[in-house]
């Protein structure tokens, strides 16, 4: 693994209360806290009361005072703000960060040095922040957050990493990593020349559900750890998107896209264009790509096992691919007229209606007519079915249906029709309609 260095951080003075016996001939020994910590009725040694830097209420201050083992929370006033780090923000001691889920935390490195260092070999979890702004020189790594050499475990749920500048690419890097419901994106490169690693790289790194786009080099990578592709996308990396296969064992669970063969052959992952939109504030804690209409990614999940996206957006049965689910599907109104014109000479039918759109698609109408016939005490049932094609607006568009008799003739009365949308995209939600209607003699 390359070498990297570390800039040191603030640390904790220690303190100890010694407690005298005022009544005892025996001096009572002291007795040391195990972690000091602030008074709770001053602060909560626990919840980030301000964006500076340092200082008490920091989040710097409130990860001395943390155990491990403890969750850092955010004031809810802080929702959306970011903190501007004079140098890189270290962690030693296996905790969870936990932004606001309403708008979330940035923690920037200003552009001028490298955001996180972990240095604890034990779990610790990042939740609901943006990580941006973070910048290494020459061939460091590790622009946004890096871990010890140890094989730390690092979390990263509901995150997005964007805006970093790493120097040879790298601004994930560490031991085992893993991505749930999380956006790497708009990170750079200082070389033209990158290394054959991923902006995210690990002994070990997993991407369930999130999107790896739009990066300087390479997309993930992986030591002999492996790698593991889960319903995500990792496309638009302009290098490779899948780095070092060579030497990765490489899982793919579910369904992923990618728009190049580094991560696969088309009988192992989807490849082509995942039309995502811009890195942008589409609700929750983070920046995410939006799946656009028509992306292969919608409702192409299998056993995705989550059930929000990285927005908190509640997920589909069946859910899409990537950090983001989407969640406007074009809408359709169907209408049927209350009159069906016959045909008198061989009782062929001709139903009418209008279909509404939210946006412009194309599909089809698949259409019913079914009347109760009585001669003296015997029921028939003459029915006829259509398939008519259709261009769907924003404004009512006529359909005609010329029915196809199975059997028998329609005759004057009532009878009962009903449309069903078939063969919609995906991201077209099916719609019917049903109505009783007059058919009467069309005009010879």
């Amino acid at each position: 693994m390359p070498l990297f260095q570390s800039r040191a951080g603030r640390w904790p003075l220690a303190f100890a209360i010694v407690a005298l016996a005022a009544c005892s001939n025996e001096p009572v020994s002291p007795t040391l806290p195990s972690a000091p910590r602030p008074n709770a009725d001053i602060a909560d040694p626990l919840t980030v009361a301000n964006a500076n830097d340092d200082g008490i209420g920091s989040l710097r201050w409130v990860l001395r005072y943390a155990a491990p083992g403890e969750t850092v929370r955010f004031d809810p006033g802080l929702a959306g703000q970011t903190i501007s780090l004079d140098s890189v923000l270290i962690i030693e001691k296996s905790v969870t960060i936990e932004g606001p889920a309403t708008k979330g935390i940035t923690l920037s490195g200003q552009g001028t040095h490298r955001v996180v260092y972990i240095k604890v070999p034990a779990p610790v979890t990042l939740r609901n922040l943006s990580i941006t702004g973070g910048a290494t020189q020459s061939v460091e790594v590790g622009a946004a957050i890096i871990t010890g050499p140890d094989a730390t475990e690092l979390l990263l749920e509901n995150i997005a990493v964007y805006g970093n500048t790493a120097g040879i690419g790298v601004v994930i890097y560490g031991g085992q990593i893993k991505l749930i419901n999380s956006t790497v994106s708009g990170n750079g490169t200082l070389s033209a020349i990158t290394s054959e690693y991923g902006a995210v790289h690990g002994k070990r790194v997993e991407v369930i559900n999130s999107t790896v786009s739009n990066n300087g080099g390479n997309g993930v990578g992986a030591f002999t750890g492996g790698l593991l592709l889960k319903n995500s996308i990792i496309a638009n990396n302009p290098k490779h998107n899948c780095a070092q296969l060579a030497i990765t064992p490489l899982t793919r669970e579910g369904a992923n896209i990618s728009d190049d063969e580094t991560c696969g052959g088309p009988a192992e992952i989807m490849i082509g264009d995942p039309e995502i939109g811009p890195l942008a504030d589409n609700g929750g804690p983070s920046m995410t790509h939006a799946l656009l209409v028509g992306s292969p990614a919608i409702n192409a999940g299998v056993s995705c096992g989550l059930t929000t996206d990285q927005r908190y957006v509640p997920r589909d049965a069946q859910c899409d691919i990537g950090a983001y689910e989407f969640t406007t599907p074009t809408s359709v109104t169907l209408t049927i007229d209350g009159g069906v014109a016959v045909n008198q000479s061989n009782g062929w039918a001709v139903v009418t209606g209008t279909v509404t759109c939210s946006r412009n698609e194309s599909f089809s109408v698949a259409v019913q007519l079914e009347q109760q016939q009585k001669s003296g005490k015997t029921k028939t049932t003459v029915d006829a079915a259509a398939i008519v094609p259709v261009d769907c607006a924003t404004t009512p568009r006529p359909w005609i249906a010329s029915m196809i008799l199975t059997s028998g003739e329609f005759t004057t009365g009532t009878a009962l029709a009903k449309a069903q949308t078939v063969y919609t995209p995906k991201w077209v939600t099916p719609t019917g309609a049903e109505s009783a209607v007059k058919l009467y003699w069309a005009r010879r």
